[in-house]
């Protein structure tokens, strides 16, 4: 007996997202996925004035913000790994990301003094929570909480419970390239969702890897997504809150398999250390954690969980060591 499948691409939150659910009831199913995803992007967004968040940062300074359970548990759980200095990853990083705008038109290179002034206003240490008033407050003026490195791994992983409780046991849900996987796909031999790893030193399209996913998370972050140029300069994305400059690395591409997707965005930014090696190194020791780490030479790297093999004469597939 086939179950029929749903499947939908629309655009939301600046890229596309799929979803694919096996269920008798899966049309309706998805259509509640999509008004979930719409709630989220609105109230959880720090690029439109009127939402949940935007309100919190406005209030820089002035005053604490009581905010929803679900957004006030985020902040707190991001607030958590972005105190831990040893890694890239910082919530509070919103002033520089509006200062460089990497990503949109009017990027440019902003100059020291600007950087430096900056800088005194990404401590995540001044998050203040509140956990009886579900309140937040940023201390200083001109603060801003930016979720970008943890929120749509939030989003998938409450997708997926709630098609998990409404009994789905198959489905793929793809936020712009963080994929979560619901148990696995029934129209593949092997038994899984079989995903790709994009090379980030070709052509878009260029897959490196294959790994088979059966109700798991994989998530990457790349210096080659968000860039520009600038006087013969590229500068990426992923800023350093320490220097508040485009994180230097030779690291090209960093893919955590974990199982919740907000594992996998929040180590896919923390993993993003000097080195690749170094970052193999480091996540190695992080358990639930697998990564495969990308050089900018183009050397592929990977934790002691997944181990490679090949499936046809090209295809490099990665498993998870069960």
């Amino acid at each position: 007996m086939t179950m029929n499948s749903y499947s939908v691409r629309f655009e939301m939150m600046g890229t596309f997202i799929d979803l694919v659910v096996y269920h008798p009831n899966g049309e309706q199913l998805i259509k509640e996925a999509y008004l979930q995803l719409q709630d989220y992007a609105t109230r959880f967004t720090a690029n439109q004035a009127d939402s949940e968040l935007m309100r919190v940062n406005q209030s820089a300074g002035i005053a604490p913000i009581a905010v929803a359970p679900d957004l006030f548990e985020l902040i707190k759980l991001g607030k958590y790994y972005s105190e831990d200095v040893s890694t890239p990853f910082n919530i509070a990083i919103g002033p520089l990301v509006k200062t460089w705008r990497i990503g949109f038109k009017e990027a440019s290179v902003p100059s020291q003094a600007v950087v430096h002034e900056k800088l005194a206003l990404v401590d995540p240490n001044q998050i203040m929570l509140n956990e009886q008033e579900h309140s937040v407050f940023l201390r200083q003026k001109g603060m801003e909480i930016d979720l970008g490195a943890i929120a749509k791994g939030y989003f998938a992983d409450q997708v997926k419970q709630r098609l998990i409780d409404a009994g789905v046991e198959n489905g793929f849900i793809s936020l712009g390239g963080n994929v979560l996987t619901i148990g696995h796909s029934p129209k593949n031999s092997n038994k899984a969702w079989n995903v790709g790893i994009q090379n980030p030193l070709s052509e878009r399209g260029d897959v490196i890897r294959i790994v088979p996913l059966k109700g798991m998370s994989m998530v990457t972050s790349g210096i080659n997504e968000r860039f520009f140029e600038f006087n013969g300069q590229r500068y990426h994305h992923l800023l350093d809150g320490k220097t508040g400059m485009p994180l230097a690395t030779d690291i090209a591409s960093l893919t955590i398999v974990s199982k919740r997707s907000v594992d996998g965005e929040i180590w896919s930014t923390a993993g993003f250390l000097s080195s690749a090696s170094q970052s193999i190194h480091y996540l190695n020791a992080i358990e639930g954690i697998e990564a495969v780490v990308i050089s900018v030479k183009g050397d592929v790297m990977i934790t002691s969980g997944l181990v490679e093999y090949k499936q046809h004469s090209t295809d490099i597939a990665l498993l998870l060591m069960q």
